[in-house]
């Protein structure tokens, strides 16, 4: 079996040299940056990233957060020149085991790679067997016929009892005051089932968000559109882009993501759809199966880059539900 490792070396002359340490059964690529790896994990997965933490562009800690929303089979291994308890703290939520620095020898290096590129190896061929077969149930029974029998007697009818005459209470005919569970002016409440509607404080609050998003990313345009294919907000330059028709169908790629969802009996979830052309590179994040938060790139302009996307829509989706409360 070959095993496929991307090493992300960064400026570290140590893990540059892990190439000449393994035999021909592991293949070493070796990428400049975050980015490129995030890419290689989209089209063809490799079974270890080995990173250094301090990386041009997009951390190492920028990168477990990202991994584990591609929902491949890809493990990571971070490298730090020194250990660091607060980076291994905070990775860990991410699923990453392994944050090694310089004190480790190469040796001990290379062979902490193999075991993770064959325990990945192993859980990407894992299949589920089949349930034995079940054993053939009878041949039901041939029904019974039950046998005529005489119809019984009718029996009397009850004499009706004579109608009570209703009397009412003062007190019913009253009208019950309202109940009130408000204290004071409060604003109202909105349904998570319902149909979203949003005040002119919430358009502008996110639309200054989406602004900012925009600065960070370099977009030709950010559209913020409920599942329905509906704008609620959009900045930049739409002009060009048949909105009304894209969006309702980037809506109907969701739907097998939120019935996924279902399925696993995920509280929360989120989902990413990618489109590369040759005139434009458009990301579309799923806001709580509600919102989908469409960014349109360019290609004239700015090239996109899907780990800085991913990093700066996060934290803008973040703020933006926040905003909706």
């Amino acid at each position: 079996m070959t095993y496929r490792l991307v090493v992300v070396p960064g400026d570290s002359d140590e893990l540059r040299a892990l190439q000449g340490r393994f035999t021909g059964d592991v293949e070493v690529q070796t990428l400049d940056t975050a980015n490129d790896a995030l890419w290689e994990v989209r089209n063809d997965p490799p079974g270890v990233i080995l990173a250094n933490v301090e990386l041009p562009g997009m951390s190492g800690v920028d990168l477990a957060e990202i991994l584990p929303n591609f929902g491949a089979p890809t493990r990571l291994v971070l490298w730090s020149r020194r250990p660091d308890p607060q980076i291994v703290r905070q990775v860990a939520g991410f699923g990453v085991h392994h944050v090694i620095s310089s004190e480790m020898a190469l040796d001990d290096l290379r062979d902490l790679l193999y075991r993770e590129l064959n325990e990945a190896a192993t859980a990407a061929t894992q299949t589920v067997e089949p349930p034995p077969p079940s054993a053939p149930e009878p041949p039901p029974a041939p029904p019974v016929r039950p046998k005529a029998s005489p119809a019984p007697a009718p029996s009397p009818e009850p004499p009706a009892r004579p109608a009570r005459p209703k009397v009412e209470s003062p007190r019913q005919a009253e009208p019950a005051p309202a109940r009130s569970t408000e204290t004071g002016a409060q604003r109202p409440a909105r349904r998570r089932d319902g149909p979203l509607v949003l005040t002119p404080e919430d358009q502008r609050a996110i639309r200054l968000r989406m602004e900012a998003l925009d600065r960070d990313v370099g977009s030709k345009c950010i559209i913020l559109a409920d599942r329905a294919g509906m704008v609620l907000v959009e900045t930049g330059l739409t002009i060009g882009l048949p909105t009304m028709v894209l969006l309702p169908l980037l809506s109907t790629s969701f739907s097998t993501a939120g019935q996924i969802t279902q399925m696993l009996r995920e509280t929360e979830s989120s989902a990413l759809y990618v489109h590369e052309g040759s005139h434009y590179d458009l990301y579309c994040f799923d806001i709580a199966q509600r919102l989908m938060l469409v960014i349109v790139f360019d290609k004239s302009g700015t090239p996109a880059k899907i780990g800085s996307v991913w990093v700066y829509a996060k934290r803008a989706i973040r703020d933006i539900q926040e905003l909706l409360g």
